[in-house]
């Protein structure tokens, strides 16, 4: 289904759907498994991205949302940043948000201060970003959150969505562009969602006991998205689960040397090589595009330049 047609099935049937009981309902699976592989079959994104969708969780959301996230920064609307359609509570249009998870913060330090945290960062990731970068995504967010009963679950959501939006556009029910213009502005905001994950999100991750990354790489920015894919948590686990804790390049094994304190302990190296990363279109296959280093081999191969292949890595070695 094209992108026009599936956000207003959503704003035309969803008023009516939501005043049936929400378990087992049809339109809930429509929403939650056939809406992501509808996008996913119409559009053609990087593998880095993920599309989740969600019209409530044992109840109807009051905000139903379709998120798209660059597993790189987080894959829940609970935390990080992401790229989603929030459908007002009227369903009288749609937004697409570049957004920010609360939850985490929410836990640690209470819904109101919380609030009042992202509503700052957002401004911080707006100046980042410069107003041209988002001059197209200027609508101001408003959910419609009257309709909704005060000192509610779903409200106090709404106001969350609110506080963390960074930048936003409004398709009105009665105004909804074509598809090209839809799949032109998602593009624009996959455009800034990852220029914010250079800016921002790299920066907190990168660091190389203080000696300087650019006299080892001449593309800083690539470097930068090579590292940070090797943090990436969840995937780094499921490399060491295939592939096991012993160093392709030197055999170094952490348990038999150091005992329980060093079993399962490994790091992920991601081996596509540098000069062929593209900003947006990063492999994450935990068998072909990663392999597992001691911690001496894996400082060693980034300070090798340009930072060669695990088999030229090894022949180094046996210098």
């Amino acid at each position: 289904m094209a992108l026009k047609d599936l956000l207003e099935k959503v704003i035309l049937e969803y008023p009516e759907v939501s005043r049936y009981s929400f378990k087992g309902h049809p339109f809930a699976n429509y929403f939650r498994n056939t809406i992501p592989k509808s996008i996913e079959s119409s559009l053609v994104l990087p593998d880095v991205y993920r599309i989740k969708a969600s019209a409530g969780n044992g109840a109807w959301a009051k905000v139903p949302w379709i998120a798209i996230f660059n597993k790189l920064v987080t894959e829940t609307v609970t935390s990080g940043f992401y790229c989603v359609y929030l459908f007002r509570v009227d369903c009288s249009g749609v937004y697409l948000s570049l957004n920010q998870g609360i939850a985490d913060k929410r836990d640690e330090y209470g819904l109101g201060l919380s609030r009042d945290m992202v509503r700052k960062q957002a401004r911080f990731f707006r100046d980042t970003l410069g107003e041209e970068a988002i001059k197209d995504f200027s609508d101001p967010l408003d959910l419609k959150l009257d309709f909704i009963p005060k000192e509610t679950t779903t409200r106090r959501l709404g106001l969350a969505y609110e506080a963390g939006n960074i930048a936003s556009k409004l398709y009105n029910r009665n105004a909804m562009p074509d598809d090209a213009a839809l799949a032109n502005d998602l593009e624009k905001l996959l455009k800034i969602y990852f220029t914010l994950f250079e800016k921002v999100s790299l920066e907190k991750n990168i660091q190389i006991s203080g000696e300087k990354e650019d006299e080892w790489f001449e593309d800083l920015t690539k470097y930068r998205i090579h590292r940070v894919t090797e943090r990436n948590q969840s995937l780094s686990k499921r490399v060491k689960q295939l592939q096991g804790y012993i160093c392709k390049a030197c055999d170094f094994d952490f348990e038999e040397r150091y005992g329980k304190i060093g079993k399962e302990f490994i790091e992920a190296h991601h081996t596509v090589p540098i000069s062929s990363l593209n900003k947006v279109k990063i492999q994450l296959d935990p068998m072909q595009d990663f392999t597992v280093l001691c911690s001496n081999c894996h400082r060693m191969i980034h300070r090798t330049k340009p930072t060669p292949t695990l088999e030229e890595f090894k022949k180094i070695l046996k210098m």
